[in-house]
């Protein structure tokens, strides 16, 4: 009989929950906004499932990532605070053992020597946990930041991330695995010969190196990436173990993994060592019913406010003069924006009838799927047996009580069905993850 693949399963933590209403509905209101506590204490959680890693996002500026709502439609939502990922991750890891550990940086407003030194340590930290989401920054509000007026360009900014990349992994590789010898009788403690500078020139950055920390316990920290444009998937298919991606749809997410691949085997990837996690926002329930009702708890709670603001950046129209309650209006199609998003929406609300206050609900739960643990598993099941997915990278519409439903109901029957570990494969990252370790491009050889 053939072995069933198992799925990777990854947890994108987001505060309250991934709906923006989440808060409204939470039952325990928190006394402190960053209540580090909790989140250790769920992170705890998601380890004793077995789940593969935690991913925690990141922007540097105020905000709700890849939309421009004003600070009136922010302050109805939770998403005006976040973590820094590497602090918090770092305090993680001292109270995991064997959980992934990913954060988000931006390489278009870090300094790849900084990077280096952040991830080995986490690496060190973990020993063996950490992993790098890689990420191009283009908001306006995050440039302003950092004393830019203007961002770059789309082409330059993944020009930019690619030189960013291959820099940090030089200077991973800055110290070869057994340059510390720790001589007593010779008194040598390290051998400078195994110690490389990078002496980067690049079109972007100048760096010089060594990094001055030993190489990294997973010879690299694992990478993640989530570009959908072309050069966002010519870059994870050169560079990323973990491609993050966004499909509501089978057909499409098919699609995609079967190119992602193709992309990887052109530039002399074994495709075994991409590992393709579509992002999967979940309302999970002890049933059906019981999630179906939570997910309508939240849509009902949508700030018109902010949900207005939200539909009007979508739609590329501004539909606060008609009324809330009544139909969606005629939209000429915008012949300037990114049609995709507002074409999905538009012809939404004409099959199923929907009001603008029904509109800017589901715009506001972003394709999240109710279901029980039967209905989860058997997505999961679909996705991975049509050749779509590699495992998942699970959200929660609210975070109260949903990851521990996951752990007690869904993983249970995963792992009934032969679809998901029932132990950790590994003490690191990559060997829980079935990926080689990186050999050192100075000397030495991956393990």
């Amino acid at each position: 009989m053939t072995q069933k693949k198992q799925a990777i399963l990854f947890w994108f933590p987001t505060y309250r929950g991934f709906h923006p209403m989440a808060w409204r509905d939470d039952s325990t209101l928190r006394d402190v906004e960053m209540d580090f506590d909790i989140v250790r204490r769920q992170v705890q959680t998601a380890e004793r499932g077995k789940f593969h890693a935690v991913f925690f996002p990141d922007s540097v500026a105020v905000g709700i990532s890849g939309s421009d709502v004003s600070i009136d439609a922010l302050s109805r939502t939770a998403k005006g605070s976040a973590w820094e990922p590497i602090t918090l991750l770092s305090a993680l890891a001292a109270c995991t053992e064997r959980i992934g550990l990913l954060g988000t940086v931006s390489t278009t407003y870090s300094q790849p020597y900084n990077v280096a030194r952040m991830f080995a340590s986490l690496d060190h930290i973990s020993r063996g946990r950490a992993g790098w989401n890689v990420v191009t920054t283009f908001h306006a509000k995050a440039g302003a930041n950092f004393g830019l007026n203007e961002n770059l360009g789309h082409a330059e900014r993944y020009e930019r991330s690619q030189e960013f990349f291959d820099v940090v992994s030089g200077l991973w590789d800055s110290w070869e695995d057994d340059a510390f010898i720790r001589d007593k009788v010779s008194g040598r403690y390290f051998d400078p010969a195994k110690l490389h500078a990078l002496n980067h020139r690049g079109k972007s950055l100048s760096v010089e190196g060594p990094l001055n920390i030993a190489r990294p316990v997973q010879g690299h920290p694992v990478i993640a990436q989530a570009g959908s444009s072309p050069p966002g998937q010519a870059f994870a298919a050169r560079n990323a173990d973990i491609i993050y991606t966004m499909h509501a749809e089978l057909t499409s997410a098919k699609a995609f993994y079967d190119n992602i691949k193709g992309q990887a085997i052109a530039a002399g990837r074994d495709p075994e060592h991409v590992k393709i996690l579509p992002a999967t926002a979940v309302c999970v329930g002890r049933s059906l019913a019981h999630a179906q009702d939570k997910l309508a708890r939240l849509d009902a709670m949508v700030d018109p406010v902010f949900g207005m603001e939200l539909l009007t950046m979508i739609m590329r129209t501004d539909l606060s003069g008609y009324p809330l309650d009544g139909p969606v209006p005629d939209i000429a199609e915008d012949e300037n924006g990114t049609k995709t998003g507002q074409k999905y929406f538009i012809d939404l609300a004409k099959r199923d009838n929907l009001t603008i206050r029904q509109l800017m609900q589901v715009a506001a739960r972003i394709s999240t799927v109710a279901g029980s643990a039967m209905d989860i598993a058997d997505r999961v099941e679909e996705w991975m047996d049509a050749g779509a997915a590699d495992g998942f990278n699970f959200t929660f519409a609210n975070d109260s009580e949903s990851l521990d439903i996951f752990v007690e109901e869904v993983i249970p029957e995963l792992q009934r069905r032969g679809r998901f570990q029932t132990e950790y494969r590994g003490a690191t990252l990559r060997e829980s993850l079935g990926l080689p370790r990186p050999a050192n491009r100075f000397g030495g050889s991956g393990q």
